[in-house]
């Protein structure tokens, strides 16, 4: 008889706990996957301005690219249910365009919480949030409840410099059927040359 192997077993979820500080400078994030058309863009840690530390990850855009979405990194975190959460520092140069979203595995896949940043501001569903400074460090924290603890919403957290934190809670999941976290990216989608920068990237799932 043919014997068969039994599928193997699901990836466990991912932590992340990053401030890029043992990658070496040019190098890429540890656990990411990088998407870049080396045509002026690109992806890597850089010692030019971090949040703390020496280090930071710089996402560079570039005019021309084939795909509007790139640069893009993304992780794979295997998250089913619980609360995740995810936290980083963000730095924006002024004419940056760029989402951060958390997807599921779906074909095609649904997607739940989503921001952009574009003229200077935080948007979520097409609404101006919050007016984000230019090449200064914000603080920004995405959780969302998954699998029977979704409640197919998820809140924002920013944190200017020298401010008190502005939450925004109950924020609608872009698919209402969103449910598992197995593809969390960033996504530079500017036409020009423009960067932004991410540093102290945080990942974890639990039980609120």
């Amino acid at each position: 008889p043919v014997e068969f192997a039994p599928p193997p077993p699901p990836e466990p979820p991912l932590t992340l706990r990053d401030g890029f500080e043992t990658t070496p400078v040019g190098g890429a994030p540890a656990d990411a996957r990088v998407h870049t058309e080396n045509k002026g863009d690109r992806i890597a840690v850089t010692d030019e301005v971090a949040a703390e530390g020496q280090r930071c990850l710089k996402v560079e855009d570039a005019p021309g690219l084939q795909f509007e979405y790139n640069p893009h990194l993304y992780w794979t975190p295997n998250h089913q249910e619980g609360v995740s959460r995810c936290a980083f520092d963000l730095r924006v140069e002024a004419g940056v365009v760029m989402y951060h979203e958390w997807r599921d595995s779906s074909d095609p896949y649904r997607v739940g919480p989503s921001f952009w940043v574009r003229d200077g501001k935080l948007q979520v569903g097409g609404q101006d949030l919050i007016d984000l400074p230019a090449d200064q460090w914000v603080h920004v924290e995405v959780s969302a409840g998954l699998g029977a603890q979704s409640a197919g919403t998820w809140e924002l957290v920013v944190t200017l410099p020298g401010q008190p934190p502005q939450r925004f809670p109950n924020l609608p999941n872009v698919s209402p059927d969103w449910k598992t976290l197995t593809w969390l990216g960033f996504s530079s989608s500017a036409n020009e040359k423009t960067a932004f920068y991410l540093d102290n990237l945080e990942l974890a799932t639990g039980n609120p």
